[in-house]
């Protein structure tokens, strides 16, 4: 069980390491049509409860745009992502385990090219707080030849939980 989840895992890292750099989920990003929030609906953005979370990894396009709090552990962030885009695993709070956090999700942050300070000091395996405004979804082909839709957001604030 722990073998298969742990090859799961090896998978889905390849899978969005090569989604990047051949296909178009960074793409997907930059053209998802969501505008900028204010610094009050950033200051206002809620803590999710467990079932908002099931809800959001559902259906994410249906919460497109909301502006919420998740508590995050970055699995991806490295140059096949770049420096403004990282894969995590996110929950509704933060979990005492760090692989207790099981919901796959991709954040871009900045201008999502080369224009994201506020990312600059976070790696791979960092637990953090982020407040993020939701992009719906998207799509990338995984390294078995699948497909996985995983929900996006936009970062608006980040800070480390250690």
């Amino acid at each position: 069980m722990v073998l298969a989840m742990v090859v799961a895992l090896f998978a889905g890292c390849a899978a969005i390491a090569s989604s990047f750099g051949h296909s178009s989920a960074e793409s997907q990003l930059d053209s998802k049509d969501v505008p900028p929030v204010s610094q009050a609906q950033i200051d206002a953005a809620p803590e999710l409860t467990e079932r908002d979370l099931a809800l959001l990894v559902k259906t994410p396009d249906s919460h497109k745009g909301k502006t919420i709090v998740l508590y995050a552990r970055i699995t991806q962030f490295d140059a096949a992502t770049g420096s403004c885009t990282f894969r995590a695993n996110i929950s509704y709070k933060k979990m005492e385990n760090s692989y207790d956090y099981d919901e796959n999700s991709v954040f871009q942050g900045g201008d999502g090219d080369a224009n994201c300070p506020d990312l600059s000091g976070f790696v791979t395996d960092d637990e953090v707080r982020i407040t993020a405004t939701s992009l719906g979804s998207i799509s990338y082909e995984t390294q078995i030849r699948g497909n996985t839709t995983v929900p996006a957001f936009r970062v608006e604030g980040i800070t480390s939980l250690k």
